[in-house]
């Protein structure tokens, strides 16, 4: 399964194949509601999985924040209310099975690095790009996790020192360089600034509506103002992946994330930043790739998580 701010999904993998799946929206009023949405999606895909005669084995489940793995708590969490919540042993209670819960780009790289663009990478690091930017390593073929479950905050890098701020206190990281947010306040600054462009036009029209998947639209449309925008976070972007290449010497480096919609207008860009900025050894070696398993990553990797967990 897979919490979001948003969203509650979950499906059930059955020899390698997605055998039925189930999603529904994240009522976070309360960490009491949030407990019974994932309740009710398990009990959907178990009733589901008896009637095509399969029984579930064991429930995975990655959310967005911080988690013990250890101990099967979610920590803290920016968007839901779930703290110091004992995820594990309620669902372990409700469920009489054994329950594994991860963080969710953590289990997002485990799915890549398993199954989709990164398979057979026993080094692999992920970038989930959204709106905001996560991320996970696979370090000799295990989730790396850190002291206290919270490494692999990727998005908190500090790509430019005195950078524009981010909602995590500091400047310049490369979430407040490349996200969807940070796209947009590009698009709000240059058009405060003075910029002109059919964007901008848009942009002052109505900024209320307007959002990054509207740069895209404009930098297909020929717009320079919006590839000027794009081509920027690329660059930062491809400065980032070369920080964490030179760190981590990966096989392999996969995006995902709503923004691989702008891609196209990034790539080149970070593929110029990451040539310039990468250690000559591990830039040879690593290949980057986009994510092959686009929203079902995080569910994937949370039945991976679960099977083994229990060494099936």
């Amino acid at each position: 399964m897979d919490l979001g701010g948003t969203k509650t999904a979950g499906l059930v993998l059955h020899e390698g194949d997605i055998a039925d799946r189930y999603r529904l929206n994240t009522d976070v009023g309360s960490q009491e509601s949030v407990i019974r949405g994932l309740v009710e999606v398990y009990s959907r895909l178990q009733a589901g999985a008896a009637a095509k005669g399969m029984d579930i084995e064991a429930v995975g489940l990655g959310i967005a924040g911080f988690v013990d793995f250890e101990r099967g708590v979610v920590t803290e969490a920016p968007n839901h209310p779930l703290c110091d919540a004992p995820v594990r042993d309620i669902l372990a209670e409700q469920s009489g099975l054994a329950v594994f819960v991860d963080n969710d780009a953590n289990v997002a790289a485990l799915a890549e690095a398993r199954m989709g663009a990164g398979r057979g990478s026993r080094f692999l690091v992920h970038l989930t790009l959204g709106t905001g930017i996560g991320g996970g390593i696979i370090i000799d073929g295990q989730i790396y996790r850190g002291a206290l479950g919270a490494a692999a905050e990727l998005g908190h890098m500090i790509i430019l020192e005195n950078g524009p701020s981010c909602n995590c206190g500091a400047h310049g990281c490369l979430e407040s360089l490349v996200s969807g947010v940070a796209i947009y306040r590009r698009v709000e600054e240059l058009s405060f600034g003075g910029r002109s462009s059919p964007m901008v036009k848009e942009f002052m029209a109505g900024p209320e509506a307007f959002a990054a998947a509207d740069v895209c639209r404009f930098a297909d449309a020929g717009d320079g103002l919006a590839r000027e925008i794009l081509e920027g976070a690329g660059w930062h972007l491809g400065t980032g992946i070369a920080s964490l290449v030179n760190i981590f010497n990966p096989d392999t480096v996969t995006l995902s994330g709503g923004l691989l919609g702008c891609f196209h207008h990034m790539e080149g860009t970070m593929r110029s930043s990451f040539e310039q900025n990468a250690i000559a050894i591990s830039r040879r070696h690593v290949r980057i790739l986009t994510g092959t398993l686009g929203e079902d990553g995080g569910m994937l990797g949370a039945a991976l998580l679960a099977r083994e967990g229990i060494g099936a």
